[in-house]
């Protein structure tokens, strides 16, 4: 319920519209728009902002805290301006629906991997930009062997139903695994998904061979450029 509550207490269209500002799209699901698989949502995602502070109001108190008992936590974050300013208002969200007390620390870049890789964080700020158009590159993420699962979580259904579509060769049994695997995720949550990133570049009319694409890279040597 603590988990859940501090989810739903997150405006991500603030975050995204006023924060950002960049056209990220407001994330309630782990893995981003990719090829052949339809994300998964928790239920809230679809109410809107003030029917989740409600909710979240509700299982706060159900997890066993109130304005007079707050939660205090740390939130972890990379340096960046960019970050700050997501962190700080998350931590207003936060004090605001819930009266959640929260202290900001920030850590330089390897020191930040270092602290989270030790597992000595209570919230930290995280990332990740897919390997190929495909679900399981987040996916595998959140398995409890990947060396890249710095939250320390571990849930033997979920690293079962990635194993599983591991090796499936159906293409629609694979994602509803995958899917099934996201559900389970979004339940334990223990990710809070804000936004997912967007490329934007300005290409001429008359550019061919530039083609958008997951890792964002564009090779010259694909581009040509028509007579006009």
């Amino acid at each position: 319920p603590l988990r859940q509550a501090l989810a739903m207490a997150v405006d991500r269209d603030i975050i995204t519209g006023k924060i950002t500002a960049a056209g990220e799209i407001p994330a309630y699901g782990w893995v981003p728009p990719v090829q052949g698989y339809t994300g998964q949502r928790p239920d809230w995602a679809d109410w809107s902002q003030a029917e989740r502070n409600a909710a979240a109001q509700r299982l706060y108190a159900e997890a066993g805290y109130s304005r007079e008992r707050p939660l205090r936590v740390e939130l972890l974050y990379n340096t960046s301006e960019n970050h700050k300013r997501v962190a700080v208002a998350i931590a207003s969200m936060w004090k605001q629906v819930l009266g959640v007390e929260t202290s900001l620390v920030n850590q330089e870049w390897k020191v930040f991997l270092d602290t989270r890789a030790r597992k000595e964080t209570q919230v930290f700020r995280a990332g990740w930009i897919g390997d190929y158009n495909d679900a399981y590159s987040f996916a595998q993420l959140m398995h409890s062997k990947n060396e890249q699962n710095d939250s320390g979580y571990v849930s033997q259904q979920y690293d079962a139903l990635l194993d599983q579509a591991a090796q499936e060769a159906d293409p629609q049994q694979r994602a509803e695994l995958l899917q099934e695997a996201e559900r389970v995720l979004l339940e334990d949550l223990p990710i809070m998904p804000l936004y997912f990133y967007v490329s934007k570049h300005l290409v001429k009319p008359w550019v061919r061979g530039f083609e958008p694409n997951i890792m964002d890279h564009h090779l010259s040597r694909h581009m040509y450029i028509l007579a006009h």
